[in-house]
């Protein structure tokens, strides 16, 4: 492998280009093609605790990234008026311990409020605090694990792009300019050509062109699956907007609220609050949207950003030598912010693949098209899971959500819901390679009610178990919520000292 081109910037260029150039073994020159006049889409704010973990692989350490994408911790995501209570689903690296004993806890509380599971689950009640997961700067006791202990956050999706940018631009060949013309031959992509008629060649080409998928959809022809059948949203407004009171206002946790058509985000950064409406166009215009929102978060005089989105995947996102990344390859919607692990786990992959083999080949193919694709259902399958058990249905939009059935799902979506429902299962993990455990899961089914009619039938030493877990776990976040500081103090105090 001599050569790879990464057609594109923004987040899964810039990601890309940042591992390749840390991991890749083989002796490969990296180029970076972008249009920089273009820009980013830059509204994805909240990852995935894999994220932490990528970033440090690529040699990218927290005090590099944290402060200047002004990154805040998140210990997962509270839904709002989805069911008759609140509920949350956590990032899974929250004391790692509570996935241990969950199939006692899965018959206990089965036909109790979620509330009462609440009380003692540990992510929920420091979120809800707005206790930060980290004592201290200077010491490694933590209730997130992760690279630093770290974990999940929130960040801005401009500044983190500019961070990585600023860190390895010298470590690969980086070309701004605008791509007018793609050459096709018998290996797929022969060249790109730009403006001023200068070509560019390379043995393997990632498409990180975005929605628009330039290379692997409009030059190779894959197939776009649309999501739209399982899925009804396809578009979203976001409005910053600033602190008030950022101790009270800085939550740890991203926050999505039932709207009419769809759903709204809040997602706090260390300088402001990101807000957005993901919703069906076939259900509400943008100009309603926008109204809608701007009258959930206040007045506010802000510029409004308007998106399309194209959720769905492509059939084969690796054809003859491109590789989609990112949004070139697919997207399910924001709701569990899973849009930057397509790009880390892809390029991950790919990467350790040509490790393997040494060159791009037909097994690395093979091998893409099958890993994004079950990546890609597990993921539709647990987002359409929050919908399916959902019990709103107070407009036409969640009318239509609600008439969505499990047996309209592709074959492996419905394994994977069929693993936890209609009975808890013990599994840690449906695979390996998940993304979701079994208490993230569990969650989701239980506070929609899927679990109302299982019989906890505990046995005696159960019984005994789960007091005793239980117990331990409340007297940890008890003791927690007295010692950790405040989410927001805390950044402020560490950016302080890190003074970068």
């Amino acid at each position: 492998m001599n050569s790879i081109i990464i057609f594109g910037g923004g987040t899964s260029g810039w990601l890309s280009a940042a591992y390749l150039v840390n991991n890749l073994r083989t002796d490969t020159k990296i180029t970076l093609i972008e249009d920089a006049s273009a820009g980013p889409i830059g509204v994805g704010e909240g990852t995935q605790p894999l994220t932490a973990k990528f970033l440090y692989a690529c040699g990218i350490e927290a005090h590099h990234w944290m402060k200047p994408s002004n990154a805040a911790f998140k210990y997962g995501v509270e839904l709002e008026g989805w069911n008759n209570e609140p509920y949350f689903v956590d990032n899974d690296n929250v004391n790692n311990t509570v996935a241990a004993p969950h199939l006692y806890a899965n018959k206990y509380f089965a036909d109790k409020p979620y509330s009462e599971f609440a009380k003692w689950h540990p992510a929920y009640r420091l979120a809800k605090a707005n206790i930060s997961p980290k004592l201290s700067p200077e010491l490694d006791t933590n209730f997130q694990t992760g690279p630093d202990g770290y974990g999940a956050v929130h960040f801005s999706a401009y500044d983190i792009i500019a961070t990585i940018k600023d860190i390895i631009i010298d470590k690969i060949t980086y070309v701004d300019t605008k791509i007018t013309q793609v050459a096709k031959g018998m290996q797929g992509i022969s060249k790109l050509i730009d403006t001023d008629k200068n070509e560019y060649t390379a043995d393997l080409y990632l498409d990180c062109s975005g929605f628009k998928s330039s290379l692997l959809e409009k030059t190779l022809g894959a197939e776009f699956i649309s999501y739209k059948p399982w899925l009804l949203n396809d578009s979203a407004v976001a409005i910053p907007t600033q602190y008030t009171n950022p101790k009270d206002e800085c939550h740890p946790y991203t926050k999505a609220t039932a709207m009419t058509s769809g759903w709204r985000w809040t997602i706090p950064t260390f300088h402001r609050i990101g807000n957005g409406y993901v919703y069906s166009s076939d259900f509400i215009t943008p100009e309603e949207a926008e109204k809608e929102l701007r009258e959930s978060i206040g007045e506010y005089d802000a510029p409004a950003n308007h998106l399309t989105m194209k959720c769905g995947t492509h059939k084969e996102v690796a054809i003859k030598n491109v590789v989609g990344i990112g949004l070139a390859a697919g997207f399910v919607e924001p709701l569990e912010a899973t849009g930057i692990t397509f790009t880390t786990a892809t390029v991950t992959s790919l990467c350790e693949l040509l490790n393997m083999y040494g060159t791009w080949n037909d097994q690395i193919r093979d091998n893409m098209n099958q890993g994004f694709y079950e990546m890609n259902i597990e993921i539709l399958s647990f987002v359409f899971a929050h919908y399916y058990f959902s019990n709103k249905d107070d407009t036409p939009y969640w009318k239509a959500v609600r008439d969505k059935k499990l047996d309209d799902l592709p074959d492996f979506a419905q394994q994977m819901i069929s693993a936890y429902y209609p009975i808890p299962q013990n599994f840690i993990f449906f695979s390996p390679q998940s993304m979701f455990s079994s208490v993230q899961w569990w969650s989701m089914i239980h506070a929609g009610g899927g679990y109302k009619d299982y019989n906890p039938n505990l046995s005696d030493d159960e019984k005994t178990y789960l007091k005793y877990f239980t117990d331990t776990q409340t007297f940890r976040v008890d003791q927690a919520k007295e010692t950790f500081p405040n989410h927001y103090e805390f950044l402020e105090d560490w950016y302080k000292k890190w003074n970068v």
